[in-house]
């Protein structure tokens, strides 16, 4: 506290210093060491606090570093703060207060913020002198605590070597020192034996790690000396769900559920647990069960509410327009309705009217061409990880025909699918020309996707594609293969940055029989970047644009659009926009595509 001491004829002032406006905050931590205080400070911010730092002395004219969160105007508020601090990091608090003076002088920016210097703050009186000279002068009227910034016992409670070790040794994990903070949750473990916090964190470092063996071992011996602790429970049902025993997690999370009906952590676990385990039934449940129980829990909510738009049954209907340089006019009516049709099986009936139009011109012959589409797609979940697909479809227009597709999604880690489909005699569509010669084509596709750490993204795309013309003529055979790497660099909004590299050739069966001329190489960079705010529930905003470097063309291309989704309860509108200064097709020039969307959960 900043205080001047009190001398017998003085007692005016510390009356008129108590009178100042007071701050009230939660000190986790103080430090002598710089590096550790900043580092701490990082931690914290990591953990989504906002942290301030003040320089502050203890009765010896030390310097610390004192690390505290939150500015309360009432100690009932600070006290409300500490606890939820407590209950999320396991770390201890003080509650202290200090005038807001204080406070904004000694805070610190950064490292380079200037220290406060150490001096007296009082004239002593005569009689004092004599004490002042050997020590401290004669206080009178209030006790020793009040005259110092920050009380020795303080310091001494919030730089405990059971905290400075746990916070050492969660720096040292951030900081990707895995086996020294290993090393120091053991020590830590071996003093404090009966320190279930400490335990329950130390297991939960070794999880993170991979180190799972170590875990299971520790928490049978845990289980052993007390078979329905409920931390020990937890801890095993998130090792099992991470090594894929779903089985054996679900019958752990129901049995802590049984000893502690109504558990939100449990019903939590169980909900996501379900939910990545392939039960999307379940998952429903749980998550109701829980938004039930916690109205607030916005995560949650956003959870039900995706797995209700995925599985219950959905309409959507996805309008088109798409311009060419050429003066080609492509439009698309399609629509798509889904349901759940048993536990594993989903159904998807797809039907979709397009129209292209091109006016005749000089070398130029005219387009004008229906073709309607028609297809029902099965999907069965198989296992948890492996999903079979099987399709059947027709259309008619530029020829007549029947469409056919086998494949499959497997999820081989969790946050990585691959798929492979192979899809026969669909129409072609993506080349104005081919509509005039009844073309078509078959392919097979293979797929890699995956997400880590809700942070980097891989996309892994090859295809083979044989093309055919009038009568099953074969005209050619197209390779295509696509590496997409995609960084997050924001989560609010969310920004992605990303860089693709694609590479196609194409083969004519025929080098005489060429009615139109197909890109026959493709050697294609882009960089591109892609934003999404949310306003609020109902708006979302989007844009994405990016720039590409075809090693086989002179110059770059470029491309972009903004794009707005409406979210109106079980109602979703959406609109977009894209310019291209390159069409990709053998004739170049730019394009424009207009896109809508209606999506209906029922």
């Amino acid at each position: 506290m900043s205080v001047s001491p009190l001398l017998a004829e003085d007692n005016t002032t510390a009356i008129a210093a108590q009178d100042k406006r007071r701050i009230w905050a939660v000190r986790v931590n103080s430090f002598k060491e710089v590096d550790t205080a900043w580092e701490f400070m990082s931690y914290l911010k990591s953990e989504g606090y906002n942290p301030v730092m003040v320089a502050l002395f203890d009765n010896a004219g030390n310097l610390w570093r004192v690390v505290q969160i939150g500015d309360y105007s009432t100690r009932k508020k600070a006290l409300a703060a500490g606890l939820a601090f407590k209950k999320k990091t396991g770390l201890d608090y003080l509650v202290r207060s200090m005038p807001a003076d204080l406070l904004a002088k000694r805070t610190l920016e950064s490292r380079s913020s200037p220290l406060p210097a150490l001096r007296m703050t009082f004239s002593p009186a005569p009689e004092a002198a004599t004490s002042i000279t050997t020590g401290k002068p004669k206080l009178v009227g209030a006790p020793d605590s009040l005259f110092y910034e920050l009380d020795q016992r303080d310091v001494l409670r919030a730089t405990g070597p059971r905290q400075q070790n746990v916070i050492l040794a969660r720096i040292m994990m951030r900081r990707g020192y895995v086996d020294d903070a290993l090393r120091l949750y053991a020590g830590l473990l071996r003093s404090y034996p009966d320190d279930l916090e400490l335990r329950e964190e130390s297991i939960g470092v070794l999880i993170d790690a991979g180190e799972y063996e170590k875990a299971e071992s520790m928490l049978r011996k845990w289980l052993i000396d007390d078979p329905a602790s409920p931390r020990a429970l937890r801890m095993e049902a998130r090792l099992r769900l991470l090594t894929g025993d779903y089985y054996v997690q679900l019958n752990t999370l129901d049995y802590l559920l049984r000893l502690r009906p109504g558990d939100t952590d449990s019903i939590s676990n169980k909900a996501y647990s379900s939910q990545q385990g392939g039960d999307w039934l379940e998952a429903i449940i749980s998550f109701s069960e829980l938004v039930d129980a916690e109205p607030e829990n916005n995560e949650a909510r956003q959870a039900l509410s995706s797995l209700l738009r995925e599985r219950r049954p959905r309409l959507e209907l996805t309008p088109s327009v798409y311009l060419q340089s050429d003066e080609s006019i492509t439009t698309t009516l399609g629509s798509r309705f889904s349901m759940q049709l048993t536990d594993q099986t989903r159904g998807e009936f797809y039907y979709a009217n397009t129209h292209i139009y091109r006016p005749q011109g000089n070398g130029i012959e005219k387009i004008d061409k229906d073709v309607n589409q028609a297809a029902l797609l099965l999907k069965r979940d198989l296992t948890r990880t492996f999903t079979g697909i099987v399709g059947l479809g027709a259309y008619d227009g530029t020829a007549s025909g029947i469409s056919g597709a086998v494949g499959f999604d497997w999820r081989i880690h969790d946050p990585g699918t691959f798929s492979a489909m192979i899809d026969y005699n669909n129409p072609w569509l993506d080349e104005p020309n081919a509509a005039n010669y009844e073309g078509r084509y078959s392919q097979l596709s293979l797929t890699y996707d995956g997400f880590y750490d809700n942070v980097w993204g891989l996309f892994l795309n090859g295809q083979l594609r044989q093309y055919q013309l009038e009568s099953d003529k074969n005209y050619g055979t197209k390779g295509i293969y696509n590496i997409i790497l995609t960084r997050r660099i924001l989560e609010d909004p969310n920004l992605f940055v990303s860089y693709s590299f694609y590479r196609s050739y194409f083969k004519y069966d025929d080098d005489n029989y060429k009615p139109f001329t197909v890109l026959d190489n493709e050697s294609i960079h882009t960089f591109s970047a892609s934003v999404t705010k949310s306003l609020c529930d109902t708006v979302i905003l989007s844009a994405a644009g990016g720039i590409r470097l075809d090693e086989f063309k002179n110059s770059p291309s470029y491309f972009g659009g903004p794009s707005v989704t409406l979210r109106l309860g079980r109602l979703d509108l959406s609109i977009d926009y894209e310019y291209s200064s390159d069409s990709g097709l053998a004739g170049g020039g730019e394009t424009n595509l207009l896109r809508g969307g209606i999506g209906i959960v029922f």
